[in-house]
């Protein structure tokens, strides 16, 4: 790990200590979320205040409760996982002090979600996908300085139902502009170089295809009652031009999906995303795989 870390995503392990539990959450995004402020309270109070009252962009996402069946009841003896990032050093630093040993979601301490107790089990030595951590500079110099040669195809995978606000709409076809739009905006919220976000806006626009998707609607209920409709899935952009500077610029937005999410309500559990290399499996998590065993898991 580096000694000034900016970007940080790990994958939490956790262990019901009540089970069977068949009346829990269908969705766990709101109790990830009010884990994830009393983790930072219970080392920083102010920061955890600044972050619940902030405006959007937070610096910060979770994942909704995944496992065996996780999103229909508790199963005894199984293992479950939330993801928790954070894409500001002052979050990112609060946030490794209660992962610390003794910290409030180190090994064998006891959370809450929704009420329910789970232990914290010891994080695994070998690295999911789903887990990384790094600066701003490091993410985008190998790119922005072109020591490295971008790529013209980008495939993202949306582990998690993923929806934009679009003209006081909620679009859930991510498409270029909205997919790389959110990332530009939460860049230039919190990294020490902006990236022009107009500009963004417009090569994404005009400039950038959808070249293959495998989606699937899934929704993820709402603290009113109401359903958020979301696509879980992937999806591979394709730059036109060969214009270097701008595939260069979408290939670190594409690498900060990991940590910053994508669309609406990542605090709350949606828009959990990743850059994937490779081709097209052929093959999309269907919504059960998504919630349950196909999201972060480190299984890749």
């Amino acid at each position: 790990m580096t000694q000034q870390t900016d970007l940080l995503s790990v994958v939490l392990h956790l262990q019901p200590l009540e089970a069977p539990v068949n009346d829990a959450p269908r969705w766990w995004g709101r109790a990830a979320h009010a884990l994830f402020l009393r983790a930072v309270a219970s080392v920083d109070p102010a920061l955890a205040t600044h972050l619940h009252d902030a405006a959007d962009p937070h610096p910060f996402t979770v994942s909704t409760l995944m496992g065996p069946k996780a999103a229909r009841g508790l199963q005894p003896d199984a293992t479950y996982r939330l993801r928790f990032t954070a894409f500001n050093a002052d979050a990112v630093a609060v946030f490794l002090q209660a992962l610390a040993p003794g910290g409030p979601l180190s090994a064998d301490q006891t959370v809450e979600l929704d009420r329910i107790p789970f232990r914290v089990l010891p994080h695994l030595p070998e690295r999911s996908a789903w887990e990384a951590s790094t600066t701003y500079t490091e993410l985008a110099a190998p790119w922005i300085t072109a020591r490295r040669s971008p790529p013209r195809k980008w495939r993202l995978q949306f582990a998690s139902p993923t929806t934009f606000r679009s003209a006081g709409l909620h679009m859930p076809f991510p498409l270029p502009r909205l997919v790389f739009g959110s990332l530009v905006r939460r860049w230039n919220a919190y990294a020490p170089i902006a990236i022009p976000e107009e500009e963004t806006l417009r090569f994404a626009t005009e400039a950038m295809a959808v070249s293959y998707y495998r989606l699937q609607t899934r929704s993820a209920p709402l603290k009113n009652g109401g359903l958020r409709i979301g696509a879980i899935g992937e999806a591979s952009y394709r730059a036109i031009p060969y214009d270097r500077y701008w595939r260069s610029v979408v290939q670190v937005l594409a690498s900060f999906a990991l940590f910053a999410g994508v669309g609406a309500g990542t605090t709350m559990g949606l828009g959990q995303a990743r850059l994937v290399d490779g081709e097209p499996a052929g093959h999309a998590p269907s919504a059960e795989e998504s919630a349950d065993d196909s999201s972060p898991d480190g299984s890749g």
